[in-house]
This record gives structure tokens, C-alpha cells and sequence, in this order.
């Protein structure tokens, strides 16, 4: 990962493929990393969740500022256009997502009303489908439940990113470093959540991990 060049997205894609492909190719090998975010401290506390999806932490590398994590979505999921602070690719393990792509995020502002933006792509990713972004997409994912999604992101390139919410109002959200005690604790999974989020994850992804496309 360190000749991959984050500002280009075919770059990004070409690392990414490797690495997905080597996860859903190599028998054993998510469930390896699985196994070792049960005893990882430091995997364990960077884990997050929330009403409608977990997100764990598979790999870390604070030197090279790159990440592996992994989504599972429950009923309901839907985020809002957001950009991101940092570059990404990701690849679906399982399920499906509707993906909207709204355009680059010099475009948007908090005056923007969300109700009001038009796709500029709409198309659903099924298992397999691998894409790049870079951190000034904007975005939108609906997941179907127990979906599941490996993420890989590069380096932060900003301190914030921007979340288009029609009810409560557009607002910044911040990075780790950045955010306050009470903010990160609320977002970190209890011990006894993350335990039973791995097993869950290990009966669904296990079983269902697919082949990479084309």
C-alpha cells in the first residue's frame, strides 16, 4: 500500500482489488481477522455502532494513515448525501445496497437543500461489485439488512466532512482526533455488543462470502 497513489481513484482500486480478492479468495482468512478483533484492544476500541449498522475495524495502520473495516447493515439503513474525510474503496460481501452519487462536494454547501439534489449516478451494488471514491464525492447508500461491505480507506485529506440532513439541518462532522470524549464514547461498541456483532458477522460472511466480478 505505500506506492498506492490516494489521489488517484484507479490507484486506490487497483490496491483494493488485491486486497479484497486475497479476503474472499483465501479460505480462513476473514474469519482469521475476525477472530483477531476479538482480542485486539486496539482494533476493539476504533469499532463503532449505531442504530442501523456496525462498523469493525479489521486492520490498522496509523504510519500509513490506511484502515480495513467492515460494515453490516440492519433493516432500515439509510444514510444521508455526505462527503468523506478521507478516500475509500470498498467491495460488498453480502446483500445489496442502492448507491446514489450526487457529484463533487465543492458543489455543496450547508445552504443546500437536500430535498432538492438530483443523482447524477444511481445504480445497486450486489456481491462483488467493487468501487473507488474520492473524499469529495458526494454520496448515499441504502443497505438491505445484513448487508455487508469491506471498506479501505486512505489518509485523511480533511478535518471534517459534510452531512446533508433534511430534518435536523446540514452539519460537520469531525474526525477522532477532534471529537469529544462524550461524542467518541457514544459511538464505541460495548464489549458484549462487539462480541455478539463477530459471531453474528462470522454465521453471515462465512457463508456468504462472494467471488469478486467480471
Amino acid at each position: 500500500m505505500t506506492t498506492t497513489d490516494w489521489g488517484d481513484t484507479g490507484s486506490i482500486l487497483h490496491t483494493a482489488e488485491r486486497i479484497f480478492d486475497a479476503i474472499t479468495g483465501e479460505p480462513g482468512l476473514l474469519v482469521a481477522l475476525l477472530e483477531n478483533l476479538s482480542t485486539d484492544m486496539h482494533l476493539r476500541l476504533m469499532c463503532e455502532g449505531y442504530d442501523f449498522m456496525d462498523k469493525l475495524v479489521l486492520y490498522d495502520s496509523p504510519d500509513h494513515q490506511v484502515r480495513l473495516r467492515l460494515h453490516l447493515y440492519r433493516h432500515g439503513y439509510f444514510d444521508r448525501p455526505h462527503n468523506h474525510r478521507w478516500p475509500f474503496a470498498s467491495r460488498i460481501l453480502q446483500g445489496s445496497y442502492l448507491h446514489r452519487l450526487y457529484g463533487r462536494d465543492d458543489q455543496f454547501t450547508e445552504d443546500t437543500d437536500p430535498t432538492g439534489l438530483t443523482p447524477i449516478l444511481e445504480r445497486v451494488e450486489h456481491p462483488g461489485s467493487t468501487y473507488a471514491l474520492q473524499h469529495t464525492s458526494v454520496h448515499t447508500v441504502q443497505a438491505e439488512a445484513d448487508s455487508i461491505s469491506l471498506l479501505l480507506r486512505g489518509p485523511a485529506a480533511k478535518e471534517r466532512f459534510l452531512i446533508l440532513d433534511k430534518a435536523a439541518g446540514p452539519f460537520w462532522v469531525y474526525g477522532t482526533a477532534q471529537e469529544s470524549t462524550a461524542t467518541r464514547n457514544s459511538k464505541i461498541m460495548r464489549p458484549d455488543q462487539l462480541d455478539r456483532t463477530i459471531v453474528r458477522v462470522q454465521g453471515l460472511a462465512t457463508a456468504n462470502t462472494a467471488p469478486t466480478e467480471g
